[in-house]
């Protein structure tokens, strides 16, 4: 059982902070001493048939069983308090057991050649050690890329085709998953419903967005289902022109994973912009390319190199991204937009710190040769209902603090899709978030590209 015990005998305004006390019992009401359970925290006004208002609350763990959650008051009205469990101690030991016990083999990926009418398909991963036999093995790593990535040989195909793919041979990468079956483990509790008066305003005194602003823990906040950012003044646009005004003349790369892939869907979209088709390219994988040539705005996409679950896709447009980086010139007109998170969750850290390492320094070289461009980190978004032993809200939790740490001082954008998916709760928890928060997403990644 939880108990949560809000502070009492006092009245509150906007501008105020609120705290509850989250304490776990079991069925004798004796408390349950765990510590580094997982929870997600929010205070939220529901308005039915429409968006409402919410924000995150901070977790601290006193490590004695009892943890607090820390709301600040941003809107005046009645709110309800929501606390989830989303795993106890014991269910993240159990997803931690299961990839130090598997720790490269949870998600297995194929590389398939196709020579004349015969198909080969080999196994790929990023430790050798995982194909257990003693077969020759191709090694496509790029410690510069900070990757490391390896194919078991194709049969009767020699190292020189594979390599150039010369005499009719084609090679392509898919992922299959291996059977670990997760659940997920969440808990809902809704506190007593608050009212709060009017107070200090918290949207004043926000400054311009500019590059290299810190990231409150608090970073924002819906009112009415519209994001109001507490980093900077961040743009809302009620018209394609106002979206063709701000990214007139600018050239968007964006490179990672299919959460920044909808980044690309919307804003063709939005733009009414025209595709150019790549041979051979794949929509999930890309590379992508739209183009607006009245407004001489062009978006590009492509993901981010193994591992990457998706469809078959032809190896020569799989890149690392701190390779695509080195080869930018950079400018006041280019924007590059990075998140990757999602296709490194079921394995060790340390492959996804390798990977962020190598992408931080390819950014640290472009600034410094090219300090006007502005570059952009999305973070992870919550991903509930996936299978937690392989993507889930921990496991994306852990990389995205890591990639926080990583890029802390760094002359960067933080779009924060992690508190930005918490927040609302109009919408059911989806690894891609829907439309109206992507769009938010946008609008605020246009915010540091035309500041107002």
């Amino acid at each position: 059982k939880f108990s949560l015990a809000p502070e009492s005998g006092r009245q509150y305004s906007v501008g105020d902070t609120l705290h509850i006390v989250i304490s776990a019992k079991d069925t004798r009401n004796n408390t349950v001493t765990n510590i580094g359970d997982f929870f997600r925290a929010s205070i939220l006004t529901k308005v039915k048939g429409k968006a409402g208002s919410g924000a995150v609350g901070i977790i601290t763990d006193h490590q004695n069983g009892t943890y607090t959650a820390t709301f600040r008051l941003l809107w005046e009205g009645e709110v309800t308090i929501k606390i989830q469990l989303v795993h106890p101690r014991q269910a993240i030991d159990v997803i931690e057991r299961n990839i130090r016990k598997n720790p490269i083999d949870l998600v297995m990926f194929r590389k398939r050649y196709i020579v004349g009418d015969d198909k080969i398909d080999t196994k790929c991963n990023v430790d050798p050690a995982i194909f257990k036999n003693t077969s020759a093995v191709c090694n496509y790593s790029d410690p510069h890329a900070g990757a490391w990535w390896y194919c078991e040989k194709a049969a009767n195909i020699s190292f020189s085709l594979l390599k150039t793919k010369e005499g009719g041979v084609s090679d392509w990468l898919t992922s299959f998953q291996c059977q670990h079956n997760g659940s997920i483990w969440v808990l809902d509790m809704t506190c007593g419903i608050l009212l709060f008066n009017t107070g200090r305003d918290p949207l004043a005194n926000r400054t311009r967005c500019v590059q290299g602003l810190s990231t409150p823990q608090i970073s924002g906040f819906y009112r009415d289902g519209v994001w109001n950012s507490l980093v900077c003044k961040n743009r809302h646009f009620s018209s394609q022109a106002g979206w063709q005004q701000c990214l007139k003349g600018k050239t968007l790369y964006l490179m990672g994973d299919s959460t920044i892939r909808q980044w690309w869907e919307h804003l063709v979209r939005i733009l009414e912009m025209k595709e150019t088709l790549i041979p051979e390219a794949i929509h999930n994988t890309g590379p992508l390319l739209a183009r607006d040539p009245v407004n001489k705005i062009t978006l590009n996409y492509r993901t981010h190199g193994p591992p990457r679950r998706c469809p078959f896709t032809r190896t020569f447009h799989l890149k690392y991204v701190a390779n695509i980086i080195d080869e930018m010139d950079g400018g006041p007109n280019d924007v590059i937009c990075i998140t990757m998170w999602a296709h490194f969750t079921s394995y060790p850290v340390e492959v996804y710190r390798k990977r962020m390492e190598a992408v931080r320094a390819a950014i640290d070289r472009l600034l410094h040769r090219s300090p006007e461009t502005l570059v952009v980190i999305k973070s992870a978004n919550t991903c509930q209902g996936n299978n937690e032993l392989i993507i889930g809200d921990w496991l994306a939790h852990k990389l995205d603090l890591i990639m926080r740490e990583m890029f802390r001082g760094m002359n960067v954008v933080l779009v924060d899709a992690w508190e930005m998916t918490i927040a609302q709760h109009w919408h059911e928890d989806a690894i891609h978030p829907a439309e109206d928060i992507v769009v938010q997403e946008l609008e605020f990644l246009c915010s540091f590209i035309c500041p107002f």
